[in-house]
């Protein structure tokens, strides 16, 4: 059987682990023990994959409860660490229903590249066991934990806006922050589960104030300089709604969202150096 998933080391003893869905999870690996931050929509063996890793036992933490960070849960036997505010969303988005629609979504995406719809899913996908595998063994988890691995220590911060229960990890010795999509070049701040824009904010003064060297997001493949939380800043503090681009997605049917770019920028300028957006509902400025 092949691998699904692909990995690289991004620093010593860490890997940025990703696939054909989309998003990155990433492995610490210390001399003790391993953490998992994310487990992806977990339609590939994960567990496999990261056993080609390290043998060493592994803790999970979510960054958060959406179905492309909780997915892959069900593989693992211990506990997952994920913040309490996001337990009941965890919840349903691992639903047997939602695990459908995912399914559903993953036979049917779209190749950026070529414009082409692909069916994603791995040649020996088990849909049943995929959509009655359930949260996995949830544990609340708060701002302060620390996760000591063996010469890698993760303290979880807790960066609310993409949702209440957004977490982060630092990784202490080398001053890099793991955001999950608490900030990114395309934050979403227009699900139910979303906070206001001014919550948003006031997480990326935190982060900042950090002054890591670099920042790994869940949906980027390399880590991005530190410096560009300046222009996720700009982007928030100044966005204009009123000049958004209109955005929906298949997740969240009936909300109505907007691309608001930082200045000088537009949505097909995403991948070039100093871009960043917010993507917003009229009802989460404030």
């Amino acid at each position: 059987m092949g691998i699904f998933y692909q990995w690289n080391e991004i620093r010593p003893s860490v890997y940025h682990i990703g696939s054909d869905e989309q998003v990155y999870m990433d492995l610490f690996v210390g001399t003790e023990r391993a953490l998992l931050f994310d487990t992806g929509y977990g339609f590939g063996n994960l567990h496999e994959a990261i056993s080609k890793i390290t043998q060493l036992p592994v803790t999970v933490v979510n960054s958060h409860g959406h179905p492309d960070h909780v997915g892959g849960n069900y593989q693992f036997d211990g506990p997952i660490y994920i913040h309490a505010d996001d337990i009941e969303l965890c919840k349903q988005f691992t639903s047997a229903a939602r695990r459908r629609e995912s399914v559903e979504m993953a036979r049917h995406t779209a190749d950026h590249a070529s414009g082409q719809i692909m069916d994603i899913l791995p040649k020996d996908f088990d849909e049943e066991a995929y959509c009655c595998g359930g949260t996995g063994k949830l544990l609340p988890v708060w701002e302060g934990k620390v996760f000591s691995l063996g010469g890698i220590t993760l303290r979880v911060v807790e960066v609310p806006g993409h949702t209440a229960g957004s977490i982060g990890l630092l990784y202490e010795e080398e001053n890099i922050f793991f955001a999950g999509d608490a900030m990114s070049p395309f934050v979403w701040l227009f699900a139910p589960e979303s906070k206001n824009l001014s919550d948003y904010i006031a997480t990326l003064k935190k982060v900042k104030a950090f002054g890591s060297d670099y920042l790994v997001v869940a949906h980027h493949p390399v880590m991005l300089k530190g410096k560009v939380l300046d222009d996720y800043l700009d982007a928030a503090e100044q966005l204009d709604y009123e000049t958004g681009i209109p955005f929906s997605n298949p997740m969240f049917p009936g909300v109505e969202a907007r691309i608001c770019p930082r200045a000088g920028y537009g949505p097909v300028d995403f991948g070039k150096p100093g871009f960043a957006s917010v993507v917003i509902s009229r009802d989460h400025i404030g």
